[in-house]
């Protein structure tokens, strides 16, 4: 189970950011103008947003699309950007207002060079999953989500159990697709081991050359994989080493790992047999298994979970503040 738990967290999802250098990724103004509605003929609005985080001032980057009274926010994986969910734009676009984010770091969001985290007198940015849930909560509030369904993959989940502790009650519901969270040991030795090991790999990934980027991306979306698919984690070769690895730190931490307990319905898809992990972690969950494609399960399977999803989330609406 631990070997299964580092695939989700030490080399989980394939990024696909946009080909460009990290300055392109800051939005300016004329960008923010532009980038306003991006389907004029959908049934759905679908709108490109923008909001700034008060304690950081970073821009975060997220997509509306569909509308209705249930509200759904959809947190990407590590280095994933919101296209991530590609495959849930249109099944959700009359069923639920979907809001897709951009964490920091990844997509449209800004991107700032982060400082090692290994020396605790650097100053600079630190891609923890404190300010990733901050950044959810930025844009729930800017909004006006007082709860809403929370869809989480790889990496996303951690972000929404943080989320959970920081904002007890906003999440209504829970759908965890092929991630969730990996709590330290309590026996000192098993300890140190997990805190040294987090260390080098954080070293190591700061490194990660082509050639172990396409190991890796082959691993998570194997040969046969839908083209489109295989076209989207081409992005992944060009991602920013320091803030994969800045983030891939963090999402590793004691504090992002502790135990949630939960009180809402949760759905979980899983990618191979993780029963027993996803009832120790999401204890009274829907489980479904979706093994032999990959790690996005949410794209190469999007048919069938999708509805699964939806007779899920469909019951309970969204409130407002």
């Amino acid at each position: 189970m631990k070997t299964f738990i580092k695939l989700l967290f030490f080399m989980a999802c394939m990024a696909i950011m946009v080909d460009c250098e990290k300055e392109e990724l800051i939005p300016n103004d004329s960008s923010l103008k532009k980038a306003t509605i991006v389907n004029h003929d959908a049934p759905g609005l679908d709108h490109e947003r923008f909001v700034t985080m008060k304690e950081t001032g970073l821009t975060v980057h997220y997509r509306i699309i569909g509308k209705g009274p249930i509200d759904m926010i959809f947190i990407p994986g590590w280095t994933n950007p919101l296209t991530v969910y590609t495959k849930q734009f249109e099944y959700f676009r009359d069923k639920a207002r979907c809001i897709y984010i951009d964490l920091p770091g990844t997509g449209m969001s800004n991107a700032p060079s982060p400082a090692t985290p290994l020396n605790p007198e650097a100053t600079g940015p630190q891609y923890t999953m404190e300010l990733m849930a901050e950044a959810v909560y930025a844009v729930a509030k800017k909004e006006g989500l007082h709860s809403f369904v929370g869809v989480g993959f790889s990496m996303g989940p951690c972000v929404l159990s943080v989320f959970e502790r920081h904002y007890p009650g906003m999440i209504e519901k829970l759908v965890v697709i092929d991630g969730g969270i990996d709590p330290w040991p309590t026996d000192p030795v098993e300890w140190q081991t997990r805190y040294d090991n987090r260390e080098a790999n954080y070293l190591e990934q700061l490194n990660w050359d082509l050639a172990t980027k396409q190991f890796l991306a082959g691993f998570l979306v194997p040969p046969g994989s839908p083209d489109d698919l295989l076209e989207f984690v081409e992005y992944f070769y060009t991602f920013p080493s320091d803030i994969l690895a800045n983030t891939s730190y963090h999402s590793d931490s004691e504090s992002a790992n502790e135990l949630v307990e939960w009180n809402v319905p949760i759905l979980c898809f899983f990618s191979g047999p993780a029963m027993d992990y996803a009832n120790m972690i999401y204890p009274g969950n829907q489980f479904y298994e979706f093994s032999g494609g990959g790690h996005c399960i949410q794209w190469v399977f999007h048919e069938d979970i999708n509805p699964i999803m939806w007779e899920f989330v469909k019951d309970r609406p969204g409130k407002k503040y």
